[in-house]
């Protein structure tokens, strides 16, 4: 009897232990539990968190699929305290963090690292963004590439294609080249390929193989066109009642594992890349020198949208997207 009791009160130490947390906190991503941003990044940051802080902080993950996993709502969740950390895209949903997508207009930034790079350089620019949060960490993806179920060469070979389009912009520069652009979720691109209802899609590599999409789209332009912006934020009034000690290991920890992000992203495009390969498909890259002709071709596109589209202010957008560009010529 001695000995049991002994043993139930290591169990139960041990169940206290492991319960013992200071500061439990909820953190809810709009990816897939297996999605490597939060198999590679979040869920590494939290455990980093956990153990620098000898176990008093502990994070509880709500990814997509969950209730706190909605994608629209990722930012609403953050700043009203449904849960003190989220993951989320700034053009979900449209119009909430109109600064940080300007990134994402046509060929402003050439990779992920130098993307990356000019956000984080522009965070405090960028904070206002995201009201009543504290901003962790800004990225962008590797840009995005045009992939079709038709032999293409340069983008004019869009021309008359039916195109998925992930933004209005992307929709603007799909109408100059003379494309039909088509609005609908990733989740629907491939049985819409099957079905010829589109002929192609721009996207990044990253969601290609994460859809599966070269099984159905066989040709690819490298372009580099547009990134996606991401960003990782902290509900403000939960992040300034943690200890002072806490809240510094919290920064320490996101700026030490989340400057892995522009490898992270190229090294998950480059297994697509070649999944798309493998699969017999053909990859044509697009030179800088044809990326900046582009670019200067897209430029109206682009003034249009800083005119028109932007949800801001014009002069405002204009100022903001200008500071991008010498961000991202200082990351270089």
């Amino acid at each position: 009897m001695k000995n049991l009791m002994i043993a139930l009160a290591m169990v139960s130490g041990a169940v206290t232990g492991a319960a013992a947390a200071e500061y439990e906190l909820k953190m809810s991503s709009m990816f897939p539990s297996t999605h490597f941003i939060n198999t590679m990044a979040m869920q590494p940051w939290a455990d980093e968190i956990e153990k620098r802080t000898g176990g008093r902080v502990h994070f509880t993950l709500f990814p997509a699929g969950s209730a706190l996993g909605d994608a629209t709502k990722q930012f609403d969740q953050a700043r009203t305290g449904v849960v003190d950390v989220s993951v989320g895209i700034p053009s979900i949903p449209r119009g909430r963090h109109p600064k940080s997508v300007l990134v994402e207009l046509p060929f402003t930034v050439p990779n992920s690292e130098i993307g990356t790079c000019a956000m984080m350089a522009m965070k405090d620019e960028m904070s206002s963004d995201y009201p009543d949060t504290h901003v962790l960490y800004l990225t962008v993806t590797e840009p995005s590439g045009a992939h079709t179920s038709k032999p293409i060469k340069t983008l004019d070979d869009l021309k008359g294609l039916r195109i998925r389009t992930p933004t209005s912009a992307i929709t603007a520069m799909l109408e100059e080249i003379g494309a039909v652009p088509v609005g609908m979720p990733p989740t629907e691109i491939y049985e819409s390929v099957e079905r010829g209802v589109i002929d192609g899609n721009i996207m990044p590599w990253g969601p290609v193989g994460a859809f599966k999409l070269h099984e159905v789209l066989g040709y690819h332009l490298d372009a580099a066109i547009n990134p996606v912006a991401m960003y990782i934020v902290f509900n403000q009034r939960r992040f300034d009642s943690l200890p002072e000690d806490v809240r510094q290991v919290i920064d320490e920890v996101s700026d030490e594992v989340f400057s892995n992000w522009g490898r992270w992203w190229h090294e998950t495009d480059q297994e697509a890349v070649e999944m798309a390969r493998a699969a017999g498909n053909e990859i044509v890259p697009m030179s800088d020198e044809d990326r900046e002709a582009w670019r200067q071709r897209l430029q109206p596109v682009i003034d249009n949208y800083l005119a028109n589209e932007s949800d801001m202010d014009v002069k405002k957008a204009e100022t903001t997207y200008a500071a991008i560009l010498d961000a991202v010529k200082d990351c270089e």
